[in-house]
C-alpha cells in the first residue's frame, strides 16, 4: 500500500488544487451575475468529489481492483486530512491575496466569539468532518467505475 501514497497524494493533490481554481473562476464569473455566493457551497462539494474520484480510480487501476472498504475508509481518511491541509492553505493564500490584516481577522472571529486561533481550529475541525464523507462518497465512485471497465475488460479477453 505505501507504494500507492506517493502517485496517490500527488493525483490528488493536482485534481484538488486545479479543481478549486475552476470553481474560483466560475464562481467569480458568475458573481457578476449574482449567483456567485449560492454556488460557492456545491463548489467546495464539486472539488472533493472530483478529487475522491479520481483518487478512486487511481486506486483501482493499480489494485485492478475495487478497493475494500477497509482501504477506502483508510485512504479517504488521509485525503480528508489532505484537503483540510489544502484548504487551511487556499483559504490563507486568499487571505493574503485580499490584503486582510490581523486586526480584520482578530475583528471577524471576535464578532463570532473566539480568538483567530480558535476559529482556526474550528474552521479546520468541520473542514474535516464535512471532507470526509464526501470523498468517500467519489473515492468509491471513481473506484467503482475503473473496477467495472476492469471487468469488462476481462470478459472481452477471455472470449
Amino acid at each position: 500500500m505505501s507504494s500507492l501514497l506517493p502517485g496517490l497524494l500527488t493525483r490528488y493533490t493536482l485534481v484538488f488544487i486545479g479543481a478549486q481554481i475552476f470553481i474560483y473562476l466560475l464562481v467569480l464569473v458568475l458573481d457578476s451575475y449574482g449567483w456567485g455566493d449560492s454556488l460557492s457551497s456545491a463548489g467546495n462539494v464539486a472539488v472533493l468529489m472530483a478529487a475522491g474520484s479520481s483518487a478512486g480510480s487511481f486506486v483501482a487501476e493499480r489494485l485492478k481492483a475495487r478497493p475494500s472498504w477497509g482501504l477506502s475508509l483508510k485512504l479517504c481518511a488521509l485525503l480528508a486530512v489532505v484537503a483540510t491541509v489544502l484548504g487551511g492553505l487556499v483559504l490563507t493564500g486568499i487571505v493574503l491575496f485580499n490584503g486582510l490584516t490581523m486586526a480584520e481577522l482578530q475583528l471577524l472571529a471576535g464578532e463570532m466569539g473566539m480568538t483567530p486561533v480558535t476559529a482556526a481550529l474550528v474552521l479546520a475541525g468541520v473542514s474535516l468532518v464535512l471532507s470526509f464523507p464526501v470523498t468517500l462518497a467519489g473515492f468509491r465512485i471513481g473506484a467503482g467505475q475503473v473496477a467495472k471497465q476492469i471487468e469488462k475488460q476481462a470478459k472481452l479477453t477471455e472470449i
